[in-house]
């Protein structure tokens, strides 16, 4: 049971398959299969012994003009629709003239214009025999000016007619402010390629990494003219691409034939503007966004001496408020992007007498010891060259950045210009003559009588032997003197 069933359900598969492709291959064939014919007259002028001037209809209600002077009319033949270029009838400037006479005039209602067209249609493809002036009479009292409208339309046709149509975006960054984008639009024609003159056509243009002035991606775009741009992000570079399209164009030698099954004239089909142009560009630059350094300092020595050197450490940093670049800005060098390099003055003032206090602005006669410079080149900790301290005394640094000292396009343009306070404290250094104590007063120096040598021993000899017999005579004295006396006390 299981096996019928299985039998039973591929086979409707299969059928249904068969059913489904069947109907496919309808759908596909069937505008294949419409064969087309010629329907009749359009617009232009019946001579009176029955020669047509003017274009023709084909029964799915295209129109155009005889291509074959000298052949049947189209009308109750049958038709198929063909590409001219594979054809091979025609040379590039032949193609050029007829697919440009195609677009502008095969699709008219004006019966002139018709007959006009008509006629130049066979100047450039071939009159078959006969002359434009024989032709023209079908027009009867207009055939004047039909041979006249039809010499204006080859030599406008020759002039105008193009081989191909070409877009080029330009993308341009500025150093400050907006870029711009341009879309320039070039027609190939027989005689050269021509860049068509501003406003010519609308381009559609999309940005990515930037915006139009109205904060939109995408705008239409007069081609030839100039477009403001903001490149979008907080980078130190941007890239930027657009993209162009620009569609329905007027251009290029697309040619729409109905060939013909049998002997009979082959139709020139108006065909609307068809052509297209894209073009795409990109470029990579430094940010526009203009970028505020910002640098702290500290002197190498907050106490020194006269004659000691001294430098300032700088540390760099940006600002980060709203609208500027967030990081130190690039530029475009020779071997691409590379930092832009600014200029750092610091002075050392002084000598003050008094402690320095802190201001906004540097005192006016403030005294001046040196000015150095420190190229800086990003974030990031820089010494400047040092100074010597002439005296004693109170000094202090301060700086400045100045972007007009960078040359025009080494990114100066872009450096928002700072200054420091003056008398920061970290900045101030104090010179002082160091205070030398005075030596004390010595006592004269004596002797020790240890024994000397040389010619004072003698000296000392004689003193001590003159100090003996002195004692000795007043010893003597003494003792006879009281021998005296004892003697009388005891002769008593």
């Amino acid at each position: 049971m299981t096996h019928r069933i299985s039998n039973f359900l591929t086979a409707f598969v299969l059928a249904g398959l068969a059913v489904f492709l069947g109907v496919l291959h309808a759908v596909v064939a069937a505008p294949e299969a419409r064969a087309l014919s010629g329907a009749g007259h359009g617009p232009g002028y019946l001579s009176s012994d029955g020669w047509w001037l003017g274009t023709y209809r084909l029964d799915d209600g295209a129109q155009g003009f005889c291509l074959n002077a000298g052949k049947p009319s189209p009308t109750g033949n049958g038709y198929d629709y063909a590409d001219a270029g594979e054809l091979g009838w025609y040379s590039p400037e032949q193609a050029a003239s007829l697919a440009y006479i195609s677009r502008m005039w095969a699709g008219t209602d004006d019966r002139l214009t018709a007959a006009a067209g008509q006629i130049a249609t066979w100047l450039v493809a071939g009159m078959g025999g006969h002359t434009p002036e024989e032709v023209a009479r079908r027009a009867g009292a207009d055939a004047g000016a039909v041979l006249a409208r039809a010499y204006e339309m080859v030599d406008e046709a020759a002039r105008l007619g193009s081989t191909a149509v070409r877009a080029d975006a330009v993308l341009e960054l500025a150093e400050t402010g907006p870029g711009r984008v341009r879309v320039e639009l070039s027609v190939v024609r027989p005689a050269g390629t021509e860049l068509l003159a501003p406003g010519a056509h609308l381009a559609r243009v999309t940005l990515d990494g930037a915006m139009f002035r109205d904060g939109a991606s995408a705008a239409e775009l007069p081609t030839g003219t100039d477009l403001e741009i903001v490149p979008s992000g907080e980078e130190p570079s941007v890239t930027v691409s657009a993209t162009a399209a620009l569609d329905a164009l007027p251009y290029g030698d697309r040619l729409l034939v109905a060939a013909p099954h049998g002997d009979a004239q082959a139709v020139l089909v108006a065909v609307p503007a068809a052509a297209e142009a894209r073009a795409a560009a990109s470029t990579t630059g430094p940010s526009p966004l203009p970028f505020q350094p910002r640098v702290s300092t500290v002197t190498s020595a907050p106490e020194a001496v006269p004659g000691a050197l001294v430098h300032d450490r700088l540390t760099v940093t940006v600002d980060t408020a709203d609208g500027l670049l967030p990081s130190w800005g690039v530029r475009q060098g020779d071997d691409g992007l590379a930092p832009v390099e600014a200029v750092v003055e610091s002075t050392l003032y002084g000598p003050f007498d008094a402690p320095i206090a802190e201001s906004p602005e540097v005192p006016d006669g403030a005294p001046e010891v040196c000015t150095v410079e420190t190229v800086v080149s990003g974030t990031g900790e820089y010494d400047t060259p040092a100074c010597a301290i002439p005296e004693a005394g109170h000094y202090v640094w301060g700086e400045r950045i100045d972007p007009s000292r960078l040359p025009a396009g080494e990114g100066g343009e872009r450096i928002r210009p700072w200054r420091s306070a003056f008398g920061v404290a970290a900045e101030i250094t104090f010179a002082s003559v160091p205070v030398v104590p005075a030596p004390a007063s010595a006592a004269p120096a004596v002797l020790a009588a240890t024994g000397a040598t040389g010619d004072a021993w003698p000296a000392a000899l004689g003193a001590g032997l003159a100090g003996s017999g002195l004692a000795a005579v007043l010893i003597g004295r003494r003792l006879r003197r009281r021998n005296t006396v004892s003697r009388c006390r005891m002769d008593a």
